[in-house]
Protein backbone atom coordinates (compact mmCIF):
# COMPACT_ATOMS: atom_id res chain seq x y z
CA UNK A 1 0.00 0.00 0.00
CA UNK A 2 1.13 3.22 -1.12
CA UNK A 3 2.18 5.68 1.91
CA UNK A 4 -0.29 9.05 1.89
CA UNK A 5 1.35 12.17 1.08
CA UNK A 6 2.12 14.48 4.34
CA UNK A 7 -1.19 16.55 3.04
CA UNK A 8 -3.42 13.81 2.71
CA UNK A 9 -5.01 13.68 6.27
CA UNK A 10 -8.16 11.98 6.40
CA UNK A 11 -6.71 8.77 4.78
CA UNK A 12 -4.26 8.85 7.97
CA UNK A 13 -6.36 8.95 10.95
CA UNK A 14 -3.92 7.33 13.54
CA UNK A 15 -1.71 10.19 13.04
CA UNK A 16 -3.58 12.79 10.75
CA UNK A 17 -0.95 12.87 8.56
CA UNK A 18 1.93 14.31 10.58
CA UNK A 19 4.53 11.84 10.48
CA UNK A 20 6.15 10.45 13.36
CA UNK A 21 9.04 13.16 13.24
CA UNK A 22 8.89 16.04 12.04
CA UNK A 23 12.36 17.95 11.37
CA UNK A 24 12.99 21.82 11.66
CA UNK A 25 13.80 22.08 8.31
CA UNK A 26 10.40 20.06 7.43
CA UNK A 27 8.31 22.75 8.56
CA UNK A 28 6.37 24.62 6.49
CA UNK A 29 6.40 28.29 5.86
CA UNK A 30 4.86 30.59 8.17
CA UNK A 31 0.99 32.12 7.47
CA UNK A 32 1.57 35.45 8.77
CA UNK A 33 2.52 38.43 6.76
CA UNK A 34 5.14 40.12 7.59
CA UNK A 35 4.04 43.62 6.00
CA UNK A 36 1.61 45.30 8.42
CA UNK A 37 1.57 49.21 9.40
CA UNK A 38 1.93 48.92 12.80
CA UNK A 39 5.13 46.56 11.84
CA UNK A 40 7.36 49.14 12.42
CA UNK A 41 6.44 50.79 15.61
CA UNK A 42 6.69 47.50 17.47
CA UNK A 43 9.87 46.65 16.44
CA UNK A 44 11.18 50.76 17.17
CA UNK A 45 9.63 49.71 20.51
CA UNK A 46 11.55 46.42 21.18
CA UNK A 47 14.48 47.83 20.17
CA UNK A 48 14.50 50.99 22.41
CA UNK A 49 13.12 48.56 25.33
CA UNK A 50 15.96 46.39 24.83
CA UNK A 51 18.39 49.28 24.56
CA UNK A 52 17.26 50.30 27.97
CA UNK A 53 17.02 46.96 29.94
CA UNK A 54 20.39 46.53 28.50
CA UNK A 55 21.23 49.85 30.09
CA UNK A 56 20.36 49.08 33.29
CA UNK A 57 21.68 45.82 33.61
CA UNK A 58 25.13 47.68 32.55
CA UNK A 59 24.86 50.26 35.02
CA UNK A 60 23.80 47.95 37.69
CA UNK A 61 26.64 45.33 36.91
CA UNK A 62 28.94 46.18 39.56
CA UNK A 63 25.98 45.30 42.35
CA UNK A 64 25.70 42.61 40.50
CA UNK A 65 28.84 41.09 40.66
CA UNK A 66 29.47 41.60 44.45
CA UNK A 67 26.32 40.22 45.18
CA UNK A 68 27.08 37.21 43.16
CA UNK A 69 30.72 36.91 44.24
CA UNK A 70 29.28 36.93 47.67
CA UNK A 71 26.55 34.20 47.25
CA UNK A 72 29.33 32.09 45.44
CA UNK A 73 31.44 32.53 48.61
CA UNK A 74 28.83 31.48 51.32
CA UNK A 75 27.96 28.38 48.78
CA UNK A 76 31.70 27.23 49.41
CA UNK A 77 31.40 27.48 52.79
CA UNK A 78 27.48 26.54 53.83
CA UNK A 79 26.94 23.55 51.33
CA UNK A 80 30.86 22.22 51.50
CA UNK A 81 29.63 19.14 53.57
CA UNK A 82 26.84 16.80 53.74
CA UNK A 83 26.05 16.37 57.75
CA UNK A 84 23.86 13.02 56.45
CA UNK A 85 25.63 11.47 53.10
CA UNK A 86 22.91 10.70 50.66
CA UNK A 87 23.48 6.87 50.30
CA UNK A 88 21.94 6.68 53.60
CA UNK A 89 18.63 7.78 51.98
CA UNK A 90 15.11 6.57 50.70
CA UNK A 91 13.49 8.38 48.53
CA UNK A 92 9.77 7.28 46.89
CA UNK A 93 9.30 9.07 43.61
CA UNK A 94 5.72 9.20 42.55
CA UNK A 95 5.15 9.57 38.58
CA UNK A 96 6.42 7.70 36.06
CA UNK A 97 6.79 9.92 33.57
CA UNK A 98 10.23 11.96 32.22
CA UNK A 99 10.12 14.20 35.54
CA UNK A 100 9.93 11.71 37.43
CA UNK A 101 12.48 9.46 35.60
CA UNK A 102 15.42 12.78 35.52
CA UNK A 103 14.59 13.22 39.10
CA UNK A 104 15.70 9.37 39.88
CA UNK A 105 18.47 9.52 37.32
CA UNK A 106 20.04 12.66 38.74
CA UNK A 107 19.46 11.41 42.58
CA UNK A 108 21.21 8.32 41.73
CA UNK A 109 24.33 10.46 40.20
CA UNK A 110 24.24 12.02 43.67
CA UNK A 111 24.52 9.17 45.63
CA UNK A 112 21.41 7.70 46.43
CA UNK A 113 21.00 4.03 46.04
CA UNK A 114 17.62 3.55 47.86
CA UNK A 115 15.04 4.91 45.44
CA UNK A 116 11.41 3.82 44.53
CA UNK A 117 9.10 4.95 41.77
CA UNK A 118 5.42 4.74 41.39
CA UNK A 119 3.11 4.42 38.58
CA UNK A 120 -0.55 4.10 38.76
CA UNK A 121 -0.16 2.84 34.38
CA UNK A 122 1.36 -0.26 33.16
CA UNK A 123 4.42 1.69 31.97
CA UNK A 124 6.64 4.12 31.99
CA UNK A 125 5.74 7.79 29.52
CA UNK A 126 4.07 10.08 31.54
CA UNK A 127 1.95 12.42 29.37
CA UNK A 128 3.28 10.00 26.48
CA UNK A 129 1.51 6.86 28.28
CA UNK A 130 -0.85 5.56 25.90
CA UNK A 131 -3.67 6.52 28.74
CA UNK A 132 -2.82 9.99 29.05
CA UNK A 133 -1.77 10.86 25.96
CA UNK A 134 -4.68 11.87 23.32
CA UNK A 135 -5.16 11.22 19.60
CA UNK A 136 -2.40 12.32 17.25
CA UNK A 137 -0.59 14.50 19.57
CA UNK A 138 2.84 16.01 19.18
CA UNK A 139 5.06 17.38 21.53
CA UNK A 140 5.11 20.92 21.45
CA UNK A 141 8.59 22.04 22.38
CA UNK A 142 11.91 21.04 20.26
CA UNK A 143 12.93 18.08 20.93
CA UNK A 144 15.96 20.06 22.35
CA UNK A 145 14.03 21.66 25.23
CA UNK A 146 11.95 18.30 26.08
CA UNK A 147 15.28 16.28 26.03
CA UNK A 148 16.76 14.13 29.51
CA UNK A 149 19.82 16.45 30.45
CA UNK A 150 22.96 14.88 28.84
CA UNK A 151 20.76 12.82 27.02
CA UNK A 152 20.00 13.86 23.37
CA UNK A 153 17.00 12.71 21.34
CA UNK A 154 18.83 12.02 18.39
CA UNK A 155 22.94 13.23 18.94
CA UNK A 156 23.63 12.87 15.69
CA UNK A 157 21.04 14.80 13.83
CA UNK A 158 20.49 18.41 15.45
CA UNK A 159 17.52 19.12 12.33
CA UNK A 160 15.67 16.32 14.64
CA UNK A 161 16.30 17.57 17.21
CA UNK A 162 15.43 20.64 16.39
CA UNK A 163 12.16 19.56 14.85
CA UNK A 164 8.96 17.48 17.21
CA UNK A 165 7.66 14.28 17.62
CA UNK A 166 4.68 12.16 18.22
CA UNK A 167 3.37 11.14 21.49
CA UNK A 168 4.25 7.44 20.83
CA UNK A 169 7.65 8.84 19.84
CA UNK A 170 8.09 10.43 22.76
CA UNK A 171 7.24 7.56 24.94
CA UNK A 172 9.45 5.37 23.15
CA UNK A 173 12.02 8.25 23.85
CA UNK A 174 11.51 8.14 27.93
CA UNK A 175 11.40 4.62 27.58
CA UNK A 176 15.07 4.14 25.91
CA UNK A 177 16.49 6.45 28.68
CA UNK A 178 14.63 4.45 31.39
CA UNK A 179 16.57 1.78 29.69
CA UNK A 180 19.98 3.00 29.16
CA UNK A 181 19.64 4.14 32.79
CA UNK A 182 18.39 1.49 34.44
CA UNK A 183 15.95 2.82 36.22
CA UNK A 184 12.84 0.45 34.97
CA UNK A 185 13.76 -1.82 37.16
CA UNK A 186 13.06 0.85 40.28
CA UNK A 187 9.61 1.12 39.61
CA UNK A 188 6.36 -0.31 40.96
CA UNK A 189 3.66 -0.34 38.12
CA UNK A 190 0.03 -0.15 38.39
CA UNK A 191 0.57 1.03 41.94
CA UNK A 192 -1.53 4.34 42.95
CA UNK A 193 0.09 6.25 45.86
CA UNK A 194 -3.81 7.17 47.86
CA UNK A 195 -1.85 8.46 51.12
CA UNK A 196 1.61 9.26 52.89
CA UNK A 197 2.23 9.04 56.50
CA UNK A 198 4.28 11.35 58.48
CA UNK A 199 5.40 10.73 62.23
CA UNK A 200 7.10 13.81 63.09
CA UNK A 201 8.34 12.06 66.51
CA UNK A 202 10.62 10.53 63.78
CA UNK A 203 12.15 12.99 61.81
CA UNK A 204 15.95 13.65 62.19
CA UNK A 205 17.36 16.96 63.21
CA UNK A 206 21.34 16.89 62.49
CA UNK A 207 23.22 19.04 65.44
CA UNK A 208 25.40 21.38 63.48
CA UNK A 209 28.55 20.42 62.29
CA UNK A 210 27.85 16.50 63.15
CA UNK A 211 26.83 13.81 60.63
CA UNK A 212 23.95 11.44 61.37
CA UNK A 213 22.03 8.32 59.99
CA UNK A 214 18.13 9.38 59.08
CA UNK A 215 15.20 8.07 60.68
CA UNK A 216 12.73 8.08 57.65
CA UNK A 217 9.58 9.47 58.96
CA UNK A 218 7.86 8.99 55.92
CA UNK A 219 5.53 5.84 54.60
CA UNK A 220 3.25 5.62 51.48
CA UNK A 221 -0.11 3.76 51.67
CA UNK A 222 -0.40 2.15 47.95
CA UNK A 223 -3.14 0.34 45.95
CA UNK A 224 -3.24 -2.41 43.16
CA UNK A 225 -4.82 -2.96 40.48
CA UNK A 226 -7.11 -5.82 42.36
CA UNK A 227 -7.95 -2.61 45.57
CA UNK A 228 -5.71 -3.91 47.60
CA UNK A 229 -4.04 -1.79 49.84
CA UNK A 230 -0.58 -2.32 52.04
CA UNK A 231 2.28 0.41 53.03
CA UNK A 232 5.39 1.29 51.80
CA UNK A 233 8.63 2.22 53.36
CA UNK A 234 9.80 4.19 55.79
CA UNK A 235 11.11 6.69 53.46
CA UNK A 236 13.04 9.82 54.25
CA UNK A 237 11.83 12.50 51.07
CA UNK A 238 8.36 11.82 48.94
CA UNK A 239 8.85 13.40 45.78
CA UNK A 240 5.71 13.81 43.76
CA UNK A 241 6.20 14.62 40.18
CA UNK A 242 3.74 14.13 38.07
CA UNK A 243 2.40 17.19 36.15
CA UNK A 244 -0.94 16.65 34.13
CA UNK A 245 -2.45 13.74 35.34
CA UNK A 246 -6.03 14.76 36.14
CA UNK A 247 -8.62 16.41 34.07
CA UNK A 248 -9.85 19.83 34.49
CA UNK A 249 -13.21 19.84 33.53
CA UNK A 250 -15.79 22.98 34.29
CA UNK A 251 -18.57 22.16 36.14
CA UNK A 252 -21.61 23.09 33.72
CA UNK A 253 -25.06 22.67 34.56
CA UNK A 254 -27.51 19.96 33.23
CA UNK A 255 -24.79 17.39 32.89
CA UNK A 256 -27.88 14.92 33.81
CA UNK A 257 -29.84 15.92 31.08
CA UNK A 258 -27.24 16.01 28.06
CA UNK A 259 -28.23 13.13 26.20
CA UNK A 260 -24.31 12.87 24.28
CA UNK A 261 -21.07 11.76 25.81
CA UNK A 262 -18.80 14.39 27.83
CA UNK A 263 -15.05 13.52 26.91
CA UNK A 264 -11.51 15.23 28.61
CA UNK A 265 -8.53 15.38 25.81
CA UNK A 266 -6.79 12.42 27.88
CA UNK A 267 -9.83 10.67 27.13
CA UNK A 268 -10.05 11.36 23.61
CA UNK A 269 -8.27 8.32 21.85
CA UNK A 270 -8.01 7.31 18.12
CA UNK A 271 -10.95 4.90 18.69
CA UNK A 272 -13.00 7.78 19.82
CA UNK A 273 -11.96 9.99 17.10
CA UNK A 274 -12.91 7.64 14.76
CA UNK A 275 -16.22 6.48 15.80
CA UNK A 276 -17.32 10.24 15.68
CA UNK A 277 -16.05 10.21 11.82
CA UNK A 278 -17.33 6.88 11.29
CA UNK A 279 -20.82 7.88 12.49
CA UNK A 280 -21.15 11.62 11.82
CA UNK A 281 -21.51 12.83 15.28
CA UNK A 282 -21.67 16.40 16.10
CA UNK A 283 -18.48 17.46 18.32
CA UNK A 284 -18.19 20.74 20.31
CA UNK A 285 -14.63 21.79 21.67
CA UNK A 286 -14.85 23.87 24.17
CA UNK A 287 -11.51 25.44 25.63
CA UNK A 288 -8.82 28.14 24.01
CA UNK A 289 -6.08 26.31 25.47
CA UNK A 290 -2.78 24.29 23.09
CA UNK A 291 -4.49 20.96 23.99
CA UNK A 292 -8.49 22.32 22.45
CA UNK A 293 -6.50 23.90 19.50
CA UNK A 294 -4.87 19.85 19.05
CA UNK A 295 -8.40 18.86 19.67
CA UNK A 296 -9.76 21.48 16.56
CA UNK A 297 -7.29 20.15 14.52
CA UNK A 298 -7.72 16.67 14.68
CA UNK A 299 -10.91 17.38 12.62
CA UNK A 300 -10.09 20.13 10.64
CA UNK A 301 -6.80 18.04 8.96
CA UNK A 302 -9.04 14.93 8.55
CA UNK A 303 -11.76 17.70 6.47
CA UNK A 304 -14.18 16.46 9.00
CA UNK A 305 -17.06 19.71 8.97
CA UNK A 306 -19.34 18.43 11.79
CA UNK A 307 -17.79 20.47 14.92
CA UNK A 308 -18.02 23.84 16.52
CA UNK A 309 -14.82 25.40 18.75
CA UNK A 310 -16.57 27.16 21.42
CA UNK A 311 -13.71 29.67 23.85
CA UNK A 312 -13.23 32.68 25.73
CA UNK A 313 -10.61 34.48 24.78
CA UNK A 314 -7.61 33.32 22.07
CA UNK A 315 -5.14 32.07 24.24
CA UNK A 316 -1.69 33.72 23.19
CA UNK A 317 1.12 31.70 21.76
CA UNK A 318 4.97 31.85 21.06
CA UNK A 319 5.63 31.03 17.18
CA UNK A 320 7.74 27.89 17.16
CA UNK A 321 10.46 29.02 14.76
CA UNK A 322 10.81 32.12 16.69
CA UNK A 323 11.48 30.62 20.04
CA UNK A 324 13.27 27.16 19.04
CA UNK A 325 14.90 29.36 16.32
CA UNK A 326 17.79 28.38 13.82
CA UNK A 327 20.53 30.09 16.09
CA UNK A 328 21.03 32.79 13.34
CA UNK A 329 22.54 35.93 14.23
CA UNK A 330 19.35 38.06 14.41
CA UNK A 331 17.47 35.20 15.61
CA UNK A 332 19.81 35.54 18.53
CA UNK A 333 19.46 39.40 19.10
CA UNK A 334 15.26 38.30 19.00
CA UNK A 335 16.06 35.77 21.68
CA UNK A 336 17.80 38.85 23.93
CA UNK A 337 14.24 40.73 23.24
CA UNK A 338 12.19 37.67 24.95
CA UNK A 339 14.27 37.69 27.82
CA UNK A 340 14.07 41.57 28.01
CA UNK A 341 10.03 40.77 28.00
CA UNK A 342 11.11 38.38 30.70
CA UNK A 343 11.84 40.93 32.79
CA UNK A 344 9.57 43.76 32.23
CA UNK A 345 6.52 41.12 32.95
CA UNK A 346 7.85 41.94 36.55
CA UNK A 347 6.71 45.52 35.91
CA UNK A 348 3.46 45.24 33.74
CA UNK A 349 1.82 42.58 31.69
CA UNK A 350 1.54 44.82 28.82
CA UNK A 351 4.92 46.28 28.21
CA UNK A 352 6.11 42.58 28.32
CA UNK A 353 3.41 41.80 25.84
CA UNK A 354 4.05 44.44 23.71
CA UNK A 355 7.93 43.22 23.44
CA UNK A 356 6.79 40.12 22.35
CA UNK A 357 4.30 41.06 19.37
CA UNK A 358 7.18 43.53 18.44
CA UNK A 359 9.44 40.80 18.03
CA UNK A 360 7.47 39.23 15.92
CA UNK A 361 7.57 36.00 18.80
CA UNK A 362 3.52 35.84 19.55
CA UNK A 363 0.98 35.23 17.74
CA UNK A 364 -2.57 33.63 18.17
CA UNK A 365 -5.54 32.20 16.05
CA UNK A 366 -8.02 35.03 16.96
CA UNK A 367 -8.28 38.20 17.10
CA UNK A 368 -5.13 40.31 18.61
CA UNK A 369 -5.19 41.10 22.13
CA UNK A 370 -2.26 41.76 24.82
CA UNK A 371 -3.93 39.86 27.62
CA UNK A 372 -0.93 37.25 28.47
CA UNK A 373 -2.99 35.64 31.04
CA UNK A 374 -3.79 33.75 28.28
CA UNK A 375 -0.35 32.39 27.64
CA UNK A 376 1.07 29.71 29.37
CA UNK A 377 4.25 28.67 27.59
CA UNK A 378 2.24 27.49 24.66
CA UNK A 379 4.16 26.98 21.35
CA UNK A 380 2.41 27.08 17.67
CA UNK A 381 4.57 25.58 14.52
CA UNK A 382 3.83 26.79 11.21
CA UNK A 383 2.01 24.12 9.93
CA UNK A 384 -0.78 24.22 13.40
CA UNK A 385 -1.13 27.77 12.57
CA UNK A 386 -1.92 27.64 9.04
CA UNK A 387 -4.54 24.56 10.00
CA UNK A 388 -5.98 26.53 12.30
CA UNK A 389 -6.21 29.38 10.09
CA UNK A 390 -8.96 27.31 7.82
CA UNK A 391 -11.27 26.97 10.43
CA UNK A 392 -14.02 29.26 9.35
CA UNK A 393 -15.39 32.13 11.42
CA UNK A 394 -18.87 30.19 11.70
CA UNK A 395 -17.02 27.19 13.46
CA UNK A 396 -15.59 29.94 16.41
CA UNK A 397 -17.82 30.81 18.90
CA UNK A 398 -16.12 33.29 21.58
CA UNK A 399 -18.63 32.78 24.23
CA UNK A 400 -18.53 30.76 27.58
CA UNK A 401 -20.87 27.42 27.54
CA UNK A 402 -23.76 28.18 30.27
CA UNK A 403 -25.20 24.86 30.10
CA UNK A 404 -26.23 21.75 28.94
CA UNK A 405 -29.38 20.54 26.80
CA UNK A 406 -30.65 17.35 26.05
CA UNK A 407 -29.22 17.71 22.68
CA UNK A 408 -26.09 19.89 22.71
CA UNK A 409 -24.44 23.26 24.36
CA UNK A 410 -26.23 26.23 25.30
CA UNK A 411 -24.12 29.22 25.68
CA UNK A 412 -24.21 32.85 27.93
CA UNK A 413 -24.97 34.60 24.92
CA UNK A 414 -27.77 32.53 24.18
CA UNK A 415 -27.06 29.87 20.88
CA UNK A 416 -27.64 26.50 21.52
CA UNK A 417 -24.74 24.32 19.22
CA UNK A 418 -26.27 20.16 18.82
CA UNK A 419 -23.69 18.01 20.11
CA UNK A 420 -23.51 14.10 20.22
CA UNK A 421 -20.20 15.07 21.93
CA UNK A 422 -18.76 17.48 23.92
CA UNK A 423 -14.76 17.61 23.98
CA UNK A 424 -12.54 19.60 26.88
CA UNK A 425 -9.42 20.89 25.92
CA UNK A 426 -9.23 22.71 29.29
CA UNK A 427 -6.28 21.72 30.84
CA UNK A 428 -5.02 19.36 33.37
CA UNK A 429 -4.38 19.22 37.43
CA UNK A 430 -0.93 17.50 38.67
CA UNK A 431 -3.57 15.59 41.32
CA UNK A 432 -0.87 15.92 44.01
CA UNK A 433 -4.66 16.86 45.88
CA UNK A 434 -6.10 13.49 45.16
CA UNK A 435 -3.04 11.92 47.92
CA UNK A 436 -4.61 12.10 51.36
CA UNK A 437 -2.19 13.01 54.01
CA UNK A 438 -1.72 11.90 57.71
CA UNK A 439 0.48 13.53 60.35
CA UNK A 440 0.93 11.69 63.34
CA UNK A 441 -1.79 9.53 63.07
CA UNK A 442 -4.35 12.59 62.12
CA UNK A 443 -5.27 13.66 58.65
CA UNK A 444 -3.70 16.40 57.30
CA UNK A 445 -5.14 18.95 55.01
CA UNK A 446 -2.60 21.38 53.01
CA UNK A 447 -3.32 24.90 53.13
CA UNK A 448 -3.81 25.91 49.44
CA UNK A 449 -2.23 29.43 50.16
CA UNK A 450 0.23 28.34 52.31
CA UNK A 451 3.71 28.88 50.43
CA UNK A 452 6.11 25.77 50.22
CA UNK A 453 9.68 26.24 51.52
CA UNK A 454 12.12 27.03 47.87
CA UNK A 455 9.01 26.06 45.80
CA UNK A 456 9.64 22.54 46.74
CA UNK A 457 8.97 21.27 50.09
CA UNK A 458 5.51 21.74 53.08
CA UNK A 459 6.93 23.59 55.88
CA UNK A 460 4.18 21.50 58.10
CA UNK A 461 4.83 18.62 56.31
CA UNK A 462 8.44 18.20 55.64
CA UNK A 463 8.84 14.85 54.20
CA UNK A 464 6.84 15.52 51.09
CA UNK A 465 8.17 17.84 47.99
CA UNK A 466 6.31 18.50 44.82
CA UNK A 467 8.54 18.62 41.96
CA UNK A 468 6.21 19.84 39.86
CA UNK A 469 6.15 23.36 41.11
CA UNK A 470 10.14 23.97 40.97
CA UNK A 471 9.59 24.90 37.07
CA UNK A 472 13.11 26.16 36.60
CA UNK A 473 13.06 25.63 32.96
CA UNK A 474 11.59 22.97 30.30
CA UNK A 475 10.89 19.68 29.27
CA UNK A 476 12.22 16.64 32.24
CA UNK A 477 15.38 18.87 32.83
CA UNK A 478 13.92 20.81 35.54
CA UNK A 479 13.82 18.02 37.44
CA UNK A 480 17.68 18.28 37.86
CA UNK A 481 16.79 20.94 40.16
CA UNK A 482 14.31 18.74 42.53
CA UNK A 483 16.56 16.30 43.18
CA UNK A 484 19.39 18.74 43.73
CA UNK A 485 16.73 20.64 46.03
CA UNK A 486 15.97 17.16 47.87
CA UNK A 487 19.52 16.31 48.55
CA UNK A 488 20.32 20.27 49.43
CA UNK A 489 17.23 19.87 51.95
CA UNK A 490 17.60 16.31 53.53
CA UNK A 491 21.52 16.72 53.42
CA UNK A 492 22.96 20.31 52.93
CA UNK A 493 20.95 22.41 55.15
CA UNK A 494 20.95 22.77 58.70
CA UNK A 495 17.73 20.93 59.78
CA UNK A 496 15.12 23.66 60.31
CA UNK A 497 11.69 23.08 62.65
CA UNK A 498 8.73 22.96 60.99
CA UNK A 499 7.93 26.69 61.95
CA UNK A 500 11.41 27.64 60.98
CA UNK A 501 10.61 26.66 57.25
CA UNK A 502 7.35 27.88 57.51
CA UNK A 503 8.56 31.57 58.49
CA UNK A 504 11.31 31.22 55.91
CA UNK A 505 8.52 30.13 53.01
CA UNK A 506 6.33 33.12 54.33
CA UNK A 507 9.69 35.60 53.18
CA UNK A 508 8.97 34.62 49.35
CA UNK A 509 6.81 35.88 46.65
CA UNK A 510 5.43 33.31 45.57
CA UNK A 511 5.31 29.47 45.81
CA UNK A 512 1.69 28.74 47.37
CA UNK A 513 0.23 25.17 46.28
CA UNK A 514 -2.30 27.04 44.28
CA UNK A 515 0.41 29.07 42.21
CA UNK A 516 2.54 26.44 41.33
CA UNK A 517 0.90 23.28 41.26
CA UNK A 518 -1.31 23.63 38.58
CA UNK A 519 1.21 26.88 37.27
CA UNK A 520 0.83 26.19 33.35
CA UNK A 521 -3.19 25.48 33.56
CA UNK A 522 -4.14 28.31 35.26
CA UNK A 523 -6.19 31.07 32.52
CA UNK A 524 -6.07 33.55 35.59
CA UNK A 525 -2.77 33.57 36.47
CA UNK A 526 0.24 35.91 35.07
CA UNK A 527 2.40 32.74 34.14
CA UNK A 528 5.24 34.59 33.08
CA UNK A 529 5.72 36.54 36.14
CA UNK A 530 4.72 33.54 38.28
CA UNK A 531 7.66 32.28 36.85
CA UNK A 532 10.25 35.05 36.76
CA UNK A 533 9.13 35.55 40.52
CA UNK A 534 9.84 32.37 41.25
CA UNK A 535 13.73 32.55 40.17
CA UNK A 536 13.67 35.87 42.36
CA UNK A 537 13.41 33.68 45.12
CA UNK A 538 15.51 31.34 44.59
CA UNK A 539 18.02 34.06 43.98
CA UNK A 540 16.89 35.57 47.58
CA UNK A 541 17.33 31.98 48.93
CA UNK A 542 20.88 31.87 48.02
CA UNK A 543 19.82 29.28 45.78
CA UNK A 544 20.60 30.69 42.01
CA UNK A 545 22.57 33.87 41.66
CA UNK A 546 21.70 36.18 38.78
CA UNK A 547 24.39 35.44 36.30
CA UNK A 548 23.74 31.66 36.57
CA UNK A 549 19.77 32.57 35.81
CA UNK A 550 20.40 35.22 33.44
CA UNK A 551 23.40 32.87 31.35
CA UNK A 552 19.99 30.03 31.21
CA UNK A 553 17.47 32.24 30.17
CA UNK A 554 19.82 33.51 27.29
CA UNK A 555 21.05 30.41 26.49
CA UNK A 556 17.73 29.01 25.91
CA UNK A 557 16.09 32.05 23.97
CA UNK A 558 19.04 33.61 22.37
CA UNK A 559 21.36 30.18 21.53
CA UNK A 560 18.12 27.64 21.12
CA UNK A 561 20.08 24.58 23.44
CA UNK A 562 19.43 23.71 26.89
CA UNK A 563 21.11 22.83 30.54
CA UNK A 564 19.82 22.30 33.90
CA UNK A 565 19.69 25.59 35.73
CA UNK A 566 22.93 25.85 37.83
CA UNK A 567 22.27 25.55 41.62
CA UNK A 568 25.74 25.10 43.52
CA UNK A 569 24.41 24.31 46.74
CA UNK A 570 25.71 20.66 46.38
CA UNK A 571 29.16 19.58 47.53
CA UNK A 572 30.88 17.11 45.28
CA UNK A 573 29.58 13.67 45.93
CA UNK A 574 32.68 10.88 46.88
CA UNK A 575 31.36 7.50 48.24
CA UNK A 576 32.72 7.46 52.25
CA UNK A 577 34.41 4.35 52.15
CA UNK A 578 32.15 2.41 54.38
CA UNK A 579 29.88 2.87 51.34
CA UNK A 580 32.06 0.32 49.50
CA UNK A 581 31.65 -2.28 52.69
CA UNK A 582 27.85 -2.21 52.57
Amino acid sequence: METPPVETVAACSAVQGIPLITKFSELVTPPESCCSWWRPFWLLYTVLMSTIVAALLVALLPLIVLLTLFRRAWSCYACSRYHTQPSKLKIAVIGGGWSGLQCISRLRELGVRDITGFERNDALGGTWHPKLRYHSIQVHGAMWVTSFDCYPYNAADRDANDGKVLGAEAQNYVKRFATDKGIEALYQFNTKVVAVKYDSAQRTVAPKGETVAPKQPARLVVEALDGNRSESGPYDLVIYASQASEPNIPDIPGQAEFEGKILHSLDFKTAQFDEIVRSKAKVVVVGGSMAACDLALCFQRAGYETYDWVFRTPYLFWKYEAVFHNRSFLNALRGFSTVVGLLLSLVSQTLAGWMFWGSGLAVTYGKVHNNWCKFHFGVLCPQQRRDLSKITEEKRHRANPKRYYAGGLELDDGRKLAADYVLFGTGCQSGINKIALVKDGQPFDLDPEARMLNYFVVPTFPVFANSTSLWTTFGPVRAVNSADMAIYHLCVRETMTEEQMRRKASWQMGGSMNSTSGLLFQSTSFTLRVWVVMHLDLMAAGLVDFFDFMWHVIEIFSLSRQTALKFRILPQYRPQQHEHDD
